[in-house]
């Protein structure tokens, strides 16, 4: 693991320097800028390598370059890339849960989880490393961390650790499929099965000109998806989804292959996939929406300290449950609880 050098949040930023530590001695460059920043692929860092966006010891360097500890790297911003600059202080955090180890948001849509591309200081990990910098807000030994991720455009449950070995532990919980998770979803049209299970590989789409997009393949790796149909509305329907994997978009990729996409999403189940425009929806009140109908409901984990199991809700995003027939969320959860 690669050690970030302090800095002061609140300035712009045009620079990342890391060091390299000891356990990562003979890594290839662009694994340990992957493997550490994962919100970029292997191919974007040694695209921005091999465009000395990422110098060695302060020199050019090549993406299959040996690591040694103490080597210094340093990851160049450009301004080409819209940097902004601010802090979005005022943005709202809802919390779920805090502890000296742990801490859960409802996350809000359209809110950036972790500096990438145009976003680097107007992000919630920005918020929060400000917040934890106050003297304000002591709790936690260190600046929150990602555990996992949520997209831009996604509401709901999103966990981070304030403490290094903690956030090792969930990580790994994550990856070996020991944390539960459900999604709230509005799709088109009505499922006609109550309830089912998605087993469909998923990998790249390499017919797409859009690098993210995923599809159902046969040779991509196994994911598979489980499903309960809660509410028909007519031209759309609420459908709770747990990933039984950890496939990229796989609940999005999954409910197109249904033939049930979800509503809004800018790149599954349309004609013309653009990630930049998104078709927006309305229901017969008027309600609009515009962004992809996804809300990460539940999460449940074991708690790496305490050991006992942790159990985090979102209610339902306001935006998506405007669209519903009026209670009809409210009368849904409460016939399942």
């Amino acid at each position: 693991m690669i050690a970030p050098m302090a800095r002061d949040i609140g300035s712009p930023l045009t620079s990342v320097e890391v060091t390299v530590s000891e356990p990562d001695k003979g890594m290839r460059l662009d694994h340990l800028l992957a493997r550490d920043f994962p919100w970029r692929s292997r191919a974007d860092w040694q695209r921005r390598i091999h465009e000395d966006q990422v110098l060695v010891d302060g020199m050019a360097a090549r993406p299959a370059q040996r690591l040694q500890p103490g080597m210094c790297l340093k990851l160049l911003v450009g301004e080409a890339e819209g940097v902004a600059t601010d802090i979005p202080v005022d943005m709202p955090l809802h919390f779920l849960h805090e502890d000296p180890w742990l801490l859960a948001i409802d996350k809000s849509s359209g809110t950036v989880v972790h500096p990438v591309g145009r976003h680097v200081n107007d992000t919630l990990l920005n918020v929060l490393h400000a917040r934890h910098a106050s003297t304000a807000h002591p709790i936690g030994r260190n600046a929150p961390m990602i555990v996992h991720r949520l997209d831009k455009d996604t509401s709901g449950v999103l966990v981070f650790a304030t403490d290094e070995s903690v956030r090792k532990s969930v990580g790994l919980a994550f990856e070996t499929r020991r944390v539960e998770k459900s999604y709230l979803a509005l799709v088109r049209g009505e499922p006609r099965d109550d309830c089912g299970d998605i087993d469909l590989p998923i990998g790249p789409d390499v017919a797409s000109a859009i690098h993210l997009k995923q599809t159902v393949v046969a040779t991509g790796r196994p994911a598979r998806t489980s499903f309960e149909t809660l509410l028909r509305c007519g031209a759309f329907s609420l459908v709770r989804f747990r990933p039984l994997t950890g496939r990229q978009h796989q609940i999005r990729v999954h409910a197109e292959a249904m033939g049930h996409a979800l509503i809004c999403d800018r790149m599954y189940g349309v004609d013309d996939p653009d990630p930049e425009c998104v078709r927006p929806f309305s229901n017969a009140l008027g309600h609009t929406l515009l962004r992809q109908a996804l809300h990460a409901e539940q999460l449940t984990l074991m708690h790496p300290i305490t050991g006992e199991p942790l159990h985090l809700q979102a209610p339902l995003a306001p935006d998506l449950a405007a669209l519903l027939p009026p209670n009809a969320y409210r009368d849904v959860i409460a016939r399942r609880a």
